[in-house]
């Protein structure tokens, strides 16, 4: 009967989360959208109780958290996070640090009493501290960018929080009466663990893998194996299963089979990470009035004060103002940990009462919805936030220039390269398309590098290019003043060699239109992804339309007709 029940559960919560998540599709809302409106739909709380025993999704949601953490630690290269390094170590102490300091004075401000046996005005600050690890990168993952260098320090400050988060689980019993000893042991163990799954990892094994790497189905068993084994460890020493799935991924990222891994185990974390969200939903409360206001300064609190204490610090350590924003507005939300540490709170400790648990939880649950959007359109409210920023400047400076846009910097982050010398050919975007053409330039013709400008806005692009004596200029390719800083109206060639799938708050056609106004003599080359994009674009202004996967389907026929012969 139990087996009947969980399987009965599962069921629902499938069922109900594919049709909610058909429509959201539909409508082209993001997903996670659609799976919390399941579990308030299917949840013991707000809808009609479809669901016998919500614990069942519960351990089910766990799992796909640990998956999700597992497969992170997978894709982490820890050279490439410790290659964007100040940054990550600055904003990673720093932000909850400062988000609980000044958290506790708002909340004490707002009412909320501390001191004595009450922790009221503690919890909410610790809560707005941390951001969601399962929604962050699982938008991040979908839209390509983690490995950008806001995807890299966002995961790097996710990490940080994570971090953190276990610390206050480790000394949250002591709150009444702290003990340093506590935090001390909580790191010790952390690093002891650390340390352990990345010998183990290393001389023993990838000895076992080496020896079963013929059979790729004992590999993702094995590594499926050892995630569990560190997890349970974890556990057992008093660290969350989640940092020491974490822990087991990174420790065998740099093996050739991890990439295998991940493919097989996707699937798997994708179907758990839903019921993650659906139990997410499942959790929250009736609404009722009273809640409406503290909620909302919960969230403008979140919210205002990412921006706060992310943006200036990771300005502080170097990075760009596109970074900095845009990690502000990733880390936007309530994490899962707060929800972890508010039932323990509540249940355990009884350090807070009901009241702030249910706050949290709605305040959670409207982050998560606000979350999904402003990772979606991260580019595009950063584009029009700059744009509002560059207008109020020359509000206040009548007859004066245009200013840079906010999105142009140097790879340093001093204002961009206002040398008046332009350069014949520029590039749009460095990616996949743009690193073939250098590459083979350099390989035939290097003389025509040092002609070559490109824009982007990765710096981590644009100091490889730096090391290859590449003109480049870090900027925001949809932004008209960017193109101008970078003198694109004094160019002959301009290419565009990255297409709209790829790119984020513009697409091909616009920057043809804008580049075709800068420079109405100069050649462009844009890129398309299908064919009927191609007469659009030429009316625009594009000059040549290059559709990389049908050139690379010609290549590929003209190669089977030259062999017909062989074939009989």
């Amino acid at each position: 009967m139990v087996v009947h029940g969980f399987l009965h559960d599962i069921g629902i919560s499938v069922i109900v989360a594919t049709f909610v998540g058909i429509v959201t599709y539909k409508l082209r809302q993001p997903i996670i959208l659609g799976y919390l409106v399941a579990g308030v739909i299917i949840g013991p709380e707000i809808g009609p109780q479809l669901v016998s025993d919500p614990a069942n999704i519960e351990v089910i949601s766990e799992i796909g958290l640990m998956l999700l953490l597992f497969i992170i630690g997978l894709e982490m290269n820890p050279q490439t996070v410790l290659a964007s390094g100040k940054p990550i170590l600055v904003a990673g102490i720093g932000q909850f640090l400062f988000s609980v300091l000044l958290g506790v004075v708002y909340f004490y401000l707002r009412g909320y009493p501390l001191g004595g046996e009450s922790l009221d005005a503690l919890y909410p600050a610790i809560f707005c501290g941390l951001s969601s690890t399962a929604i962050v990168v699982k938008i991040l993952y979908d839209k390509f960018e983690l490995d950008t260098l806001h995807g890299r320090v966002t995961l790097g400050v996710l990490i940080f929080q994570d971090v953190w988060a276990i610390l206050v689980l480790a000394i949250q019993p002591s709150f009444l009466n702290p003990q340093l000893a506590l935090v001390g042991l909580a790191v010790f163990k952390s690093l002891v663990l650390l340390g352990a799954a990345f010998l183990i990892s290393r001389y023993v094994l990838r000895a076992v893998m080496e020896g079963i790497s013929k059979s790729p189905e004992m590999v993702v068993a094995a590594s499926m194996a050892w995630c569990a084994l560190v997890a349970g460890v974890a556990h057992q020493i008093g660290l969350s299963m989640e940092m020491g799935a974490l822990i087991a991924g990174v420790s065998i990222s740099s093996f050739p089979f991890s990439i295998h891994v991940t493919a097989k185990v996707l699937p798997l974390r994708d179907f758990f990470l839903t019921l993650f969200f659906i139990s997410l939903g499942m959790k929250i409360p009736p609404p009722e009035t009273r809640f409406v206001l503290p909620v909302l300064e919960i969230l403008a609190f979140v919210i205002l004060s990412r921006f706060a204490i992310v943006y200036p610090l990771l300005l502080a350590a170097g990075s760009g103002r596109r970074t900095a924003f845009i990690t502000s507005l990733n880390l936007a939300q309530i994490s899962e940990f707060s929800l972890v540490i508010a039932v323990l709170g509540l249940e355990s400790f009884h350090h807070i009462p009901k009241d702030v648990v249910s706050l949290i939880l709605y305040a959670m649950a409207l982050t998560s919805i606000l979350s999904s959007y402003f990772i979606k359109y991260n580019h595009e409210i950063f584009s029009l936030c700059a744009r509002a920023a560059r207008a109020a400047r020359m509000g206040r400076k009548p007859g004066g220039h245009p200013e840079t846009d906010p999105a142009a910097e140097s790879p340093d982050g001093s204002p961009p390269d206002r040398d008046p010398k332009s350069f014949p050919i520029v590039v749009l975007g460095f990616h996949r398309g743009a690193r073939a053409l250098i590459d083979g330039i350099a390989t035939r013709r290097p003389d025509l590098l040092r002609k070559i400008r490109v824009i982007d806005f990765n710096l981590e692009v644009l100091k490889e290019l730096g090391s290859m004596k590449i003109a480049c200029v870090l900027g925001d390719i949809s932004s008209m003043d960017n193109l101008k800083e970078a003198h694109v109206d004094q160019a002959k060639i301009i290419l565009s060699t990255i297409p709209d799938v790829l790119l984020r708050g513009t697409n091909n056609l616009k920057l043809v239109t804008m580049c075709r106004a800068l420079s109405p003599q100069a050649m462009i080359v844009a890129t398309a992804d299908f064919k009927h994009q191609i007469e659009p674009l030429k009316q625009s202004g594009a000059n040549y339309v290059v559709l990389p996967y049908s050139l690379a389907g010609e290549r590929l026929g003209d190669f089977l007709i030259e062999r017909a012969a062989e074939l009989g």
